[in-house]
């Protein structure tokens, strides 16, 4: 994958998308997703927020959710 794809579809995920601020569930799960594999392919934190117009935190809770969403929990 070109060091580019990884924010090009954070950036295409991220279009048109209406605030998170009247997105009571946070992101949609295709942002979610291209959020969570840049980051896990290292890009920084800061460039995929602002790509995906989000704050940091924002991006680290959209990354966790996918990451540890399917994770079973331990009783």
């Amino acid at each position: 994958m070109d060091d580019d794809d990884d924010i090009l579809a954070v950036a295409k995920a991220a279009a048109g998308r209406p605030p998170l601020s009247i997105e009571p569930d946070g992101p949609p799960a295709e942002l979610q997703l291209a959020i969570a594999t840049a980051v896990m392919h290292g890009k920084p934190v800061g460039q995929v927020a602002a790509v995906a117009h989000m704050t940091a935190l924002e991006v680290v809770d959209a990354a966790e959710a996918v990451t540890y969403h399917a994770s079973p929990t331990s009783a």
